[in-house]
């Protein structure tokens, strides 16, 4: 399955602002909500740097990229309690493969949401991979205009998050990093069950 980022998982993680977005993410999300024995879904898990700072802690995580180049790269990690899975998030995805047969404690996405064509459609169907209570978090670049094609406006992470049907919804920009283009500010998106 060739995919756009196919070309850019060989040298993704030489970006220094790569690491840096995961790791800031992370501390985000273990300031959030202990991994702790968690059933995580990486969603858009490029090469698995942030499945790899969750995978000491989580009892399983199913990392999900469209991007079979980037999915090799995690590979290339070899964690153990990392399932990879070359594919888009659909319903039929989620009706055939056994990596979606239990619900998931935990969804995240790291630079994903931004990117999706239809975002709407993927957050209602992370809202019915959730056990009850379960989390789904997501950063992306926050953005003033939603044609601006690779981030997020906060008014359309909160009414996309809502619309999927979560109870409770907290929207904001807890970190910058520095791209190459100066200081861009990053949303933090957390939707509970």
């Amino acid at each position: 399955m060739s995919n756009e980022w196919d070309e850019y998982a060989a040298t993704w993680e030489n970006n220094e602002a790569t690491a840096e977005f995961a790791q800031a993410s992370f501390e985000q999300l273990t300031e959030l909500t202990s991994l702790k024995r968690k059933l995580v879904l990486d969603l858009g898990c490029g090469t698995g740097l942030l499945s790899q700072l969750m995978s000491p802690s989580t009892k399983e995580i199913v990392a999900l990229d469209g991007s079979e180049a980037m999915i090799e790269e995690l590979d290339k990690k070899g964690l153990e309690n990392v399932e990879p899975v070359v594919d888009y998030l659909t319903r039929g995805l989620v009706a055939q493969h056994p990596a979606f047969r239990n619900q998931f404690d935990l969804v995240v996405a790291s630079s994903v949401c931004g990117f999706i064509d239809n975002l709407q459609e993927t957050v209602n169907i992370i809202y019915t991979l959730l056990d009850e209570y379960g989390l789904f978090i997501h950063w992306d670049w926050a953005v003033d205009s939603d044609d601006q094609g690779f981030g997020m406006t906060p008014k359309r992470a909160e009414e996309t998050l809502l619309n999927a049907g979560f109870s409770k919804v907290e929207i904001s920009v807890p970190f910058e990093i520095d791209a190459g283009k100066g200081k861009q500010k990053v949303l933090m998106g957390v939707a509970k069950k």
